[in-house]
């Protein structure tokens, strides 16, 4: 547990219903005690997730296009808590997936700009995300046709890590195989993440986006897509994308 707290529960903000889970944390709707902007979440942690993702949603705090942290919030159980904005629109996946998002072309480029202006931040950091996918691109506004009305913000530091500090023999980090470069396979998911790895995953994050969110690789076991991408097998290009 952290020994500074910013928040507590039920003085400063107020746990929810639950809405999802992921690996070690669990994600309950939230509101202000006294009624403030932004809408935010609570995030449940266990201690080992904690530790390792909180630290990163602390440190790339400053950015337009990362997801917004408060800090932790003080609660009778001690557990470890995070209280962050919230996206009223969830993710870039499920807005695809669902046909409640069609983003034209010219919207998809400014989408994935801002994305990138994010992993640019990222990377001066010295710091790899290592899970870039259109389900951890969260939207805040959203306009089909008009780019300039679009807003999305990077989440998820699960299988982040500090560039100089390579995290080895770490089962908590699990590859992400249709989205992970070919270096990552070749050492079982433990390093060569780099700045060219998350690149790597841009590229797919884009493929799948461009395609309305199929998921790549379809319909392919994880065994069949490393032993393909290990022969150095690629995506085709969707036919969505034109020469530019």
């Amino acid at each position: 547990m952290p020994d500074h707290f910013d928040y507590k529960l039920n003085v400063n903000v107020e746990k929810g219903v639950q809405l999802f889970g992921q690996i070690g944390k669990t994600f309950y709707e939230a509101k202000w005690i006294q009624p403030r902007e932004p809408q935010i979440i609570l995030i449940e942690m266990d201690n080992e997730t904690a530790y390792h993702e909180a630290s990163f949603y602390i440190q790339l705090n400053s950015h337009d296009h990362i997801i917004h942290t408060f800090g932790f919030v003080d609660n009778d159980l001690h557990l470890p808590i995070l209280l962050q904005e919230r996206a009223p629109f969830g993710n870039l996946s499920a807005l695809l997936q669902q046909n409640r998002f069609k983003p034209s072309q010219q919207v998809l480029v400014e989408i994935f700009n801002q994305i990138v202006d994010a992993m640019i931040y990222i990377v001066a950091q010295n710091i790899v995300h290592g899970d870039l996918c259109c389900h951890n691109v969260l939207v805040f506004k959203m306009n089909s046709n008009k780019r300039e009305e679009n807003l999305v913000k990077l989440t998820n530091y699960h299988n982040a890590r500090s560039i100089d500090q390579p995290i080895k023999n770490d089962d908590r980090i699990t590859a992400p195989i249709r989205y992970c470069a070919v270096e990552i396979l070749r050492s079982a998911g433990r390093s060569n993440y780099s700045e060219l790895s998350d690149v790597y995953s841009m590229g797919v994050l884009m493929w799948e986006a461009c395609s309305q969110v199929e998921i790549p690789y379809t319909n392919i076991s994880n065994i069949e897509i490393r032993q393909r991408k290990l022969r150095g097998e690629k995506l085709q290009r969707r036919y969505q994308c034109d020469d530019h």
